[in-house]
This record gives structure tokens, sequence and C-alpha cells, in this order.
């Protein structure tokens, strides 16, 4: 199965989705697409690293973020940018495994706990016609008035929030509630951990998550935490994958009976221009909120105003165009408590931290050539008009 060649993700070049319906995945053992219903449930997701955990995770995000209704609070607490492209279309997002980070993602967990408790009284109050089954139904989502557009709460590397020593209690406890009244409220909660054990994943959770993925595990324990208990017993065996099974899971919940497929892959290129076409729907949907619509800054990333005079500060001199990933570098020499992390990625991420922080300003990244040793080479890149007319244009509105 892991040499079998793809098919490209139904969503890559074009389509919008909706969170009712089944989103593509990816395929079964037989080639078959395997599609996932999230409305109505909630996903736990495990493996140890590097086996297409947060891969698998994004391709579900992407799809979600094309159903304009939609609102995405994404905390990737890894901090390797595997999820930045999909900062365009949140209400919240924050990234990276530092305090002010995890308190950001307490903080949106205590607004969706106010949120559980408004919607029960607006479903509860709706005329029986208009909601004849006490949930949500997809014209109830549409009606912006009534504020029951679906959530989803993504946390990637959820250990570091549950497990943390001051914030895991509170953050466990809203996890659970949310697992158990949050479905038919609209609200869906999906966890994904390399860490699969009791103190990275709240046994409220654990025990009623009705969607599971559980990719290579090291052993029954951790096999059975992510799929459930007696899995492993009843032949079901993620500790079976080898390393080169990389994005292929047991699948619970899914479809009537348990399965093995393999998530669709779409790379960082891709993702993101998935992310850009989420966004353009999303505007003219008029269903821009939180960051997306700037109106927050998304946890531990620099203010834009600040990353484009320090981008000035750092410029080559004699240089119009510098490639995204030598500026970072500069970047984090200047500042490295702000930059530092960002330099520490493969040059991909490092390029698309940089390309997303100034995105919402309208500069465009875009590709550029330079010869080095030699070798010509084309990556992507800013320009320092650019950079130097949006400052100017901040400055002289700032003054008038």
């Amino acid at each position: 199965m892991n040499k079998a060649k793809q098919a490209p993700w139904p969503l890559l070049e074009s389509g919008s989705a909706s969170i009712f319906d089944p989103l593509p995945y990816g395929v079964d053992q037989r080639g078959r697409p395997v599609n996932v219903t999230l409305m109505f449930a909630n996903l736990l997701i495990g493996a140890i690293p590097r086996m297409g955990k947060t891969f698998a995770l994004r391709v579900l995000l992407l799809a979600a973020a094309l159903d304009v209704t939609v609102q995405l609070r994404i905390f990737e607490l890894k901090g390797t940018g595997d999820l930045s492209m999909l900062e365009q279309v949140c209400h919240d997002y924050g990234q990276g495994f530092t305090d002010p980070v995890l308190e950001r993602a307490l903080r949106s967990l205590r607004e969706v706990r106010k949120e559980l408790v408004r919607r029960a009284d607006v479903i509860a109050g709706l005329p029986r016609d208009l909601c004849p089954e006490n949930k949500v139904t997809p014209e109830l989502a549409a009606n912006k008035k009534l504020g029951l557009h679906p959530i989803v709460f993504a946390v990637d590397e959820c250990q570091m929030l549950f497990d943390h020593k001051e914030l895991g209690t509170e953050a466990s406890q809203i996890a659970e509630e949310m697992i158990r009244l949050g479905p038919a409220l609209g609200i869906i909660l999906i966890a994904a951990t390399q860490r699969p054990d009791k103190d990275a994943i709240p046994t409220g959770v654990s025990a009623n998550v009705g969607l599971r993925l559980c990719f290579k595990v090291m052993g029954q324990v951790e096999n059975d935490m992510v799929l459930g208990t007696s899995s492993y017993k009843n032949g079901l065996r993620s500790t079976t994958f080898t390393m080169s099974d990389k994005g292929i899971a047991y699948a619970v919940g899914v479809a009537d009976d348990p399965l093995i497929c393999r998530s669709a892959f779409v790379d960082g290129p891709d993702a993101e221009r998935v992310a850009d076409r989420a966004r353009v729907l999303r505007e003219r949907a008029g269903r821009l909120t939180g960051v997306a619509a700037g109106e927050e800054a998304a946890a531990a990333a620099p203010a834009a105003s600040d990353v484009l005079e320090d981008l000035a500060a750092v410029w080559p001199r004699g240089e119009d165009k510098v490639w995204s990933v030598d500026l970072v570098d500069r970047l984090a020499d200047l500042r490295p408590q702000v930059y530092g992390p960002w330099a520490q990625l493969e040059d991909t991420a490092k390029a698309r931290q940089l390309n997303t922080a100034v995105k919402p300003y309208g500069i465009k990244p875009g590709p550029v050539g330079r010869t080095v040793n030699g070798k010509r080479s084309t990556k992507y890149g800013i320009s320092l008009d650019e950079v130097t007319a949006v400052i100017a244009e901040r400055d002289q509105n700032r003054s008038g």
C-alpha cells in the first residue's frame, strides 16, 4: 500500500466543501476513496513521530477550510509551521509550545465553552419546524444571525496542553465537555498527539471520541488509547505498520467497520494554494473573523508591522529581491527570541513562516533567481520595493 501511486486529492485544484458532507481524505487498501464526515463527531489522531499524523490532519483542515461557514481554531503546538498556511482562514491560531501560545489555546477553549452554553439556549428556543432534531443543520449554520456556524477546534501535539502543569487540568476539563456536548451544537474537537497516553489524552476524551486514526505506534497501550479499549486484542494493531508506512492508519468510525487507509498527500506548496483559495471563498462570503480578519494577531507571531521594519533593517545592501529563507536567517540574528524558532525549520517551512507573516499586508512572494557557486537556483523571495511601499503607506496613514 505504501508503494501504490496516489491519486490527486479531489479538492486540490478546485471546488468547495460542506462539513456536513463526507470530506475527501484518502484511499483504502483497494484504492477506493475514503471520506470522513466531521460534523456531529470528534476526531483523535495518534502516531509516533514522522508517520504522517500532521499531514493527515492538514488534509482534513484544508477540506474544512473550504466550507466558508466553518470557524477554524487551530493550535499547532509543535511549532514547525506545518499548519501555518491555514492561519489566513483561522478565527484563532497559535503556533509553538511557549506558555503564551498554550495560554492562548486555553483562552480559546474557554470561549468555546461559553459557546456551548449560548448555542444550547439558541437551539432550545428555535421553533420545532426549524430545528426538529435539536441540533445544528446546514440551514441554521448558514444563518449568520444565529451564530450556529460549525466550529472546528484542532490541537496538534495536544499533550503539550493537556499535560501542562498549570493549564492542563482546566484544558482537559473543557475538552471533555466539548467531546460530550459539542457535536449536536456544531462544535468539533480534533486532538492529535505523538504521545498517546493517559496524560496526553484525557480519559473523558479518549473514551468518547467517535472518529479515530491511529498511524504506527510502538505498543498495545498506545494502540488502544487511540483506537479504543481491546482494539489490539480484536486485531486492530497499528504496531504492525512499518516505518515505510507513512500516511497509513487504522481508521475507526469512518465507516461501519474499521479499515486501513492512506491519507491523500498534499505537500506544503499545494496546501498553500488550497488555503489561498479558501481565503478567497471566505472573503467573498464575508466570513473572515478573528485572526484571519486582522482583528487579533496570531499567538507567538510577531506583529506584521514589526516584521516589515525588521526586514528593512536586515535587508542586504544593493539587492532588490532576496530569498525568504535568507531573510529569516538575518531576522533570527537580529531578534533571536522572536525569529529564532523560524530559523530552525527546514527551508520550505522557514520560507513559509515569513511569507505568511507578510501576506496580510499585500506582499506577495515570488520566484527569485540567483547564481550560487556557479549554479542558477530559484526560490521564493520578497521584493524590497514592496516592503518599503507598505511601510511608507502605513507611516502616512499614521501621520494623517
